[in-house]
């Protein structure tokens, strides 16, 4: 079976991916009872597929070598499901025997949908193949699990310049700290540090850029490690801008033939809102500027929740 992703948050969703293998039937048909689920870290089965799936054998005749017959429905298999059977621990004897199959199998995909409250920590699949009385399980059983991932920002500690936050799974969980370090003219220099947070419990993070991010399942989750994870300004990505050589800046939004043309004070905000500052960091000047230019759709405050 694979699974992907194989990283997941609460809310989240989970493709899994079961291989219903009939190369072996050459005179008999086989008509299974199947049962495929999800065990949560507590205990609880959430069953995505529990069906009888018939499978029928090969036509049996004589062999001509000139003659050259479809016998499967073309498969279109994703290759990741591919470069995940390569990435397990399956023996290599078994890994041979798994992709040889992969074209005559039959191919299920399941998806199964995160609770918004699901406890962090190590899911592993339910496969059983009932047949003739007997249970068949995975042959990849020792790779049938994934993760689900949850970490919050507990506080900030701003005279030793730290940000504590707590891994709420069972399980230790990977993460990468971008420090942020603007340069003139919007650029940045980043420097990065990747680890592992332990698991259930609070974990200090030294901050030592202007501006620090935690990265955490894959990549995909994003936390500010300052106060507020939301009200971050970020100019409109749809509107292209004109600058002038003498400095001045015009705005176009879509279906309006007249541009902005944005006073210093405006200039200035529009070139701050890259995303990376809060509205906590706003003047008393600045904010009613905001509120102009949020008015008009020129600016947004978006979130990382």
């Amino acid at each position: 079976m694979s699974i992907f992703p194989k990283r997941s948050v609460p809310g989240g969703t989970v493709t899994i991916h079961w291989n219903f293998n009939t190369a072996h039937l050459k005179d008999v048909h086989i008509f299974p009872w199947v049962r495929i689920g999800v065990r949560d870290p507590k205990g609880k089965e959430t069953m995505l597929f529990e069906k009888h799936v018939l499978g029928l054998p090969d036509p049996v005749g004589p062999k001509k070598r000139y003659v050259k017959k479809l016998k499967y429905l073309n498969k279109n298999l994703p290759l990741m499901i591919v470069a995940d059977y390569l990435g397990g621990r399956q023996k290599t004897e078994r890994l041979v025997e798994i992709l040889q199959n992969i074209q005559s199998g039959r191919h299920y995909y399941f998806t199964y949908h995160v609770p918004e409250d699901a406890p962090a920590g190590k899911y592993t699949l339910i496969s059983e193949v009932h047949s003739g009385g007997e249970v068949r399980y995975s042959k990849t059983a020792a790779d049938d699990y994934f993760f689900i991932e949850k970490i919050t920002l507990e506080r900030i500690v701003e005279d030793a310049s730290e940000a504590i936050v707590f891994n709420h799974s069972e399980e230790r969980t990977p993460v990468k700290v971008i420090g942020c370090h603007p340069l003139p003219e919007g650029k940045m220099h980043t420097d990065v540090e990747v680890f592992e947070i332990p698991p259930l419990q609070e974990t200090s993070i030294k901050m030592s850029a202007p501006v620090s991010y935690l990265a955490y399942n894959e990549e995909r989750q994003i936390i500010p490690l300052q106060y507020g994870s939301s009200g971050y300004l970020l100019r409109n990505q749809c509107i292209p801008q004109a600058a002038k050589a003498d400095g001045s800046i015009y705005l176009f939004k879509k279906d309006v033939e007249e541009a902005y043309a944005l006073e210093e004070a405006h200039k200035l905000l529009w070139e701050k809102a890259n995303g990376l500052i809060n509205t906590a960091s706003l003047s008393d000047n600045e904010k009613p500027l905001l509120d102009e230019m949020a008015a008009e759709g020129l600016i947004h405050k978006v979130s990382f929740d």
